[in-house]
C-alpha cells in the first residue's frame, strides 16, 4: 500500500505544477489565491484530457492555469443551467407517481408492500422496506417542517402519499418505481408516451446527474455510472458522458419554454468558454440541431 503525500503549501502546490507537470503559470501569487480558493485536487480534475501521450504527468505544452480554472468555471455554469430543468422533472415524477399510486390504492397505499413487487436490494433488503424505512427516517429528520407537523398533530403521523413524495429524494421515488407492479409502470410511463423501461432508465441517470449538481461534483468529461435506454433511432448518442442524459430530458420537458431556455443558455454558455470541448461530454458534432 503506498503512502500518502505530504501536505503542501499553495506555492509548494503552485511549483510543482509548473516543475511536475508542465503547466504554465505566469502569475505565482494570483495561482496560490485560487488554489487558496479552489482546491486543488478538485481543480486538477478538469485536466483529464490535457496530458501529453508520450508522459500522462505533464500537460500538453502550452496549457495553462487560467485554461483549466476556466473548465472548472465553465462545469459550475453548466449545473446551473442543468439544476432548474431537473428540479421540474424530478418534482413532475414525483407528482405523476404519487397520483396514480393514490388513485389506484388509496392515500396510505404505498405503505403495503402487497401493492408491490416483491424485489431486493443486492444485499437482500426489500427494496420496498428500505424505501419506507427511508421515507420513516426523512420524517424524523424534518419533523419540525410545517407539512410534517401538521400531518403529526392533525393525522397522527399518518401521511398521504401526495404529502409522503414531498420528503423523497429522486431516488427514493426511482427506487419506488423500480418495485410498482407492470401494469402500474406502463400507466405511469404513458403519461411520458413512453415504454415503462425506458422511463425508469432515464429517472435513474437523471437522478444520479441531480446529486452531482446538488453536491457541485464536475459533469464536465467525466462517465457516468447510470445511463439512460435510447430510442435505436437515437442509438448513435449511446455513451456514458452527459449528452444522453440531455436527450432524455429534452423528451421528458418537450417543447416547454423551459426547454427552450436550456438549449439557449447553453449554446451561449459553449460559446463563452471555447476551451470547453463538446467531444469530451459525448456531444455529436450537430448537437445544437438534435437537442432542439
Amino acid at each position: 500500500m503506498a503512502s500518502l503525500k505530504a501536505p503542501k503549501s499553495f506555492g509548494d502546490q503552485v511549483q510543482g505544477l509548473i516543475d511536475n507537470h508542465n503547466l504554465t503559470i505566469n502569475d505565482k501569487p494570483a495561482a496560490e489565491e485560487l488554489l487558496a480558493s479552489v482546491n486543488y485536487y478538485r481543480l486538477s480534475a478538469y485536466g483529464i484530457g490535457l496530458k501529453k501521450t508520450t508522459n500522462p504527468e505533464h500537460y500538453m505544452d502550452g496549457i495553462t492555469l487560467d485554461h483549466i480554472y476556466r473548465l472548472y468555471q465553465f462545469d459550475s455554469k453548466l449545473r446551473n443551467l442543468i439544476t432548474p430543468v431537473i428540479e421540474w422533472i424530478e418534482v413532475e415524477f414525483r407528482t405523476r407517481l404519487a397520483y396514480h399510486l393514490a388513485i389506484t390504492y388509496g392515500a396510505e397505499g404505498y405503505r403495503d408492500p402487497a401493492n408491490f413487487k416483491t424485489k431486493a436490494t443486492k444485499d437482500g433488503r426489500s427494496i420496498h422496506a428500505y424505501t419506507i424505512q427511508k421515507l420513516d427516517d426523512e420524517i424524523k429528520h424534518q419533523q419540525y417542517l410545517p407539512c410534517v407537523k401538521h400531518h403529526m398533530t392533525k393525522y397522527g403521523g399518518h401521511f398521504p402519499i401526495w404529502a409522503a413524495t414531498e420528503l423523497f429524494s429522486f431516488g427514493m421515488a426511482c427506487s419506488l418505481f423500480d418495485v410498482c407492479e407492470t401494469a402500474d409502470k406502463k400507466a405511469i410511463a404513458a403519461t411520458y408516451n413512453t415504454k415503462h423501461w425506458f422511463l425508469f432508465t432515464w429517472m435513474l441517470s437523471l437522478s444520479e446527474l441531480r446529486n452531482k449538481c446538488a453536491h457541485y461534483n464536475r459533469v464536465y468529461n467525466i462517465p457516468f455510472t447510470k445511463t439512460p435506454a435510447l430510442y435505436p433511432s437515437e442509438s448513435v448518442y449511446a455513451s456514458n458522458k452527459l449528452f444522453p442524459l440531455l436527450l432524455v430530458m429534452k423528451h421528458i420537458v418537450g417543447k416547454r419554454d423551459l426547454w427552450k431556455e436550456f438549449v439557449d443558455g447553453l449554446e451561449k454558455l459553449m460559446t463563452e468558454y471555447p476551451e470547453a470541448n463538446p467531444a469530451f461530454m459525448g456531444f455529436p458534432a450537430n448537437w445544437q440541431q438534435v437537442l432542439r
